[in-house]
């Protein structure tokens, strides 16, 4: 089993670039598909395990059943001798970050699933492990739902499968015959998880099979019908719980159209304007606005901005809200709510772009620039927490200044570092180019030149000592062994400029003194009268110089030589199939010689000599192979005929005679009378066309040679019958019934 790693390259065409989760049986990477030039998530598996080669296929398949914008896209499965993979979409990420949030944020996301389950319902599939890590969240903050791999499809479930055991319903823990009301129990365990932050029965396992959850204890406050609404889904009787996806999809509508619902959203949308205007006339309000504030940065945070770090928005508004309280004035002038405002919409882009760098390791790279900016940033917001909002605002900008020459160093700084890592592998300092490649992985993650960097290094460790035996045997002569030493460096590492270079030097060296040989071994080989050996040195010494001037003379010579070669070698091979009485290809010999030289008179007299013995040949073969033909007066006076010309032919023809033989002994067989068997209802009239009329009877016997015959059944008041069947001389006795069934009204 091989260990899969950062830079691997898979199946020729996924670049391996960071671990995103672990099972027992897969590993899930984020990779670069290098065939389309995008990142996916690529679920891998090791070996070549059936079973487990069988279940991302499966996966696979249910997805292509499917066709709704909440269900996760996936790729056709690929493998190889070594790995397996199944390519999905990357997500933004799970719903685990998630547990323990308010069900204002929880909600919609509930209704979202309720809409992919009916889907998925309505084509026969039942999802059966709905947890947090199997349903995803795209780039937009939409449902994506994933891991198909234990789902039934049209009632059936792969055996032994189950799911969590805190999401899977009694039924299912039971293996019970799969049920979408399995789904609905499995979306009431997701929600009382994202809720409570714990999963049903946590931290043990479910007991009893038709032990009752405990009751949910959310992390915030729910309504009342919310929180019963999640317990009928949980309920241990399948028949309590919400019939159907769409009908839980409308009960949670419902809720979020409810007065209680619409109150909570409408709390988490107020213009942060509206809370400052509500200074003037409010006492104690700043735990509200610091509260509300917090609670729609952290949303917007969520749902826009997911690389922030969480609440740093936050700070800048509970800090500003601090500030306006603070004792010096109940009363905030138009102008300081305007700066305020100001403040914190910049102080969120410094802080998204604080965030973004520091990702990026602008700590290692960044210098002086990157600290100051901080400094600065955190000035500005002293600044604002003693309401001087002009220096705070002056303090930001330089902040934002120092930030954004840092980020415009970036790329020069990612070149560099990338230059120095190449350098570094042309001169074998491998532990230098190391530390530079990871350094650009550290500013750009995704960049596909550091991944090839660091998967060149891994390449090139072991062959250093190869590198250097190279350039030793180049300057001892040896050019083949610096060649063959080269060559192995250069197939695990084909960018290696030293390694490249020294080939080259090593194969202009050798191609020299192998010309000078061959050139030598094509006119020893002429001279003494064997071609095919000079025909093959000169093709040599074509290769390693096309421009030789000795190529031409050796040429020139070998084609005169070739075509009187060639023309008694064909003479001979054509001679040898007339005596093995292969006329057809004789005569297509003949033909080709004459179609290349009208004048060559062998070739014309030799066509005229096989023309009629390939004629008589074909014509014989031809009744051989299909010899039910015979049955047929005419072609049996062909037969004859042709029989009768063979016997004209003089001299050893065993060929020939095999053919005659054949035939006369299908004209035996085909002579021979069949016993053939009739029945009737003694009523209708049978005619054998080309034999005879024998008017009504129930059964009779005739003598028929092998062939095609018709035979008609006539009678009073009834449709006539017609029949046509084929006496053949080795098939078995056929009875034959022929009577009129059908009145003519």
């Amino acid at each position: 089993m091989i260990v899969l790693f950062k830079g691997q390259r898979l199946i020729d065409r996924f670049v391996l670039l960071e671990p995103l989760a672990q099972g027992g049986r897969f590993e899930i990477w984020r990779a670069l598909d290098e065939s389309r030039d995008t990142q996916v998530a690529l679920k891998v598996a090791t070996g070549e395990d059936t079973v487990r080669w069988e279940s991302l296929q499966r996966e696979y398949s249910i997805s292509q059943r499917l066709d709704h914008p909440g269900v996760l896209r996936f790729d056709e499965p690929a493998r190889d001798e070594t790995v397996m993979v199944l390519p999905m979409l990357l997500a933004a990420g799970d719903l685990r970050p998630l547990r323990g949030k308010a069900y204002t944020q929880i909600v919609p996301l509930l209704i979202e699933l309720c809409d992919v389950l009916d889907h998925l319902h309505s084509r026969g599939i039942i999802h059966r492990d709905l947890k947090p890590s199997n349903v995803l969240l795209d780039f937009a903050g939409h449902i994506r739902l994933a891991d198909f791999e234990i789902a039934a499809i049209d009632g059936m479930a792969p055996p032994g499968a189950m799911g969590s055991p805190f999401s899977a319903s009694p039924q299912q823990r039971r293996n019970s015959e799969p049920s979408t009301l399995d789904d609905i129990y499995g979306l009431g365990a997701l929600g009382y998880e994202l809720l409570s932050a714990y999963p049903p029965y946590f931290p043990s396992k479910p007991g009893a099979i038709e032990q009752q959850v405990p009751a949910l204890k959310p992390v915030h406050p729910l309504p009342p019908v919310l929180h019963a609404l999640l317990q009928r889904c949980l309920s241990t009787d399948p028949l309590l719980r919400p019939s159907t996806a769409r009908e839980l999809r409308e009960d949670l509508a419902m809720l979020i159209r409810s007065p209680e619902g619409i109150r909570a959203i409408r709390v988490e949308a107020v213009p942060l304007e509206q809370i400052l205007e509500a200074s003037s006339s409010r006492r104690g309000w700043l735990p509200w606005v610091a509260g509300i504030a917090s609670v729609a940065l952290l949303a917007a945070t969520f749902w826009f901005l997911p690389r922030l770090a969480p609440g740093t928005a936050e700070i800048a508004v509970s800090r500003s809200s601090a500030t306006v309280n603070s004792g010096l004035s109940p009363i905030i002038s138009d102008e300081e709510k305007q700066q305020q405002v100001l403040f914190n919409e910049r102080y969120t882009e410094f802080s998204r772009a604080l965030e973004e760098l520091e990702s990026q390791a602008a700590g290692v790279w960044g210098g002086e620039s990157f600290g100051a900016a901080k400094s600065m940033g955190e000035l500005a917001l002293a600044a604002s927490s003693t309401r001087d909002l002009s220096l705070a605002l002056d303090r930001l900008g330089l902040a934002m200044q120092r930030l954004t020459r840092v980020a415009n160093e970036r790329p020069a700084m990612l070149a560099k570092l990338l230059d120095t890592a190449n350098t570094a592998i042309d001169d074998g300092r491998l532990e230098i180019a190391r530390q530079s490649s990871e350094r650009a992985l550290l500013i750009d993650p995704e960049n596909t030149a550091a991944i090839r960097t660091l998967a060149r290094i891994v390449a090139l460790g072991p062959l250093l000592p190869a590198l250097v035996e190279a350039e030793t045997a180049q300057l001892a002569y040896d050019n083949l062994r610096a060649l063959t030493l080269y060559e192995q460096v250069l197939r695990a590492d084909p960018e290696n400029i030293k390694a490249r270079d020294g080939a080259a030097r090593a194969r202009r060296a050798l191609s020299s003194d192998r010309y000078a040989a061959a050139i030598g071994e094509s006119l020893a080989a002429l001279r003494s009268g064997r071609p095919e050996v000079a025909r093959d040195a000169l093709s040599r010494a074509r290769a390693l110089r096309g421009d030789g001037a000795e190529i031409g003379a050796l040429q020139a010579e070998l084609a005169a030589v070739g075509e009187r070669t060639d023309l008694e070698g064909e003479r001979n091979r054509i001679r040898d199939l007339e005596q093995a009485e292969n006329w057809g290809d004789a005569l297509k010999a003949y033909e080709g010689l004459l179609a290349k030289d009208r004048s060559l008179e062998f070739a014309r007299a030799g066509r005229n000599r096989v023309v009629p013995r390939a004629e008589l040949s074909r014509r014989l073969d031809g009744l051989i192979s299909t010899p039910s033909r015979l049955s047929a007066p005419e072609v049996r006076r062909e037969a004859e005929r042709l029989l009768a010309e063979a016997a004209r032919v003089k001299g050893d023809t065993p060929v020939l005679r095999s053919q005659v033989e054949q035939l006369n002994t299908a004209l035996q067989i085909y002579e021979k009378p069949i016993r053939t068997v009739f029945q009737s209802d003694g009523q209708t009239r049978i005619v054998v066309q080309r034999i005879g009329i024998f008017g009504t009877f129930t059964r009779k016997e005739l003598q028929l040679k092998p062939g095609r015959y018709v035979v008609v059944g006539t009678r009073e008041g009834f449709r006539d019958v017609r029949r046509e069947i084929n006496v053949t001389p080795s098939g078995p006795q056929v009875v034959i019934d022929v009577r009129c069934t059908e009145v003519i009204s």
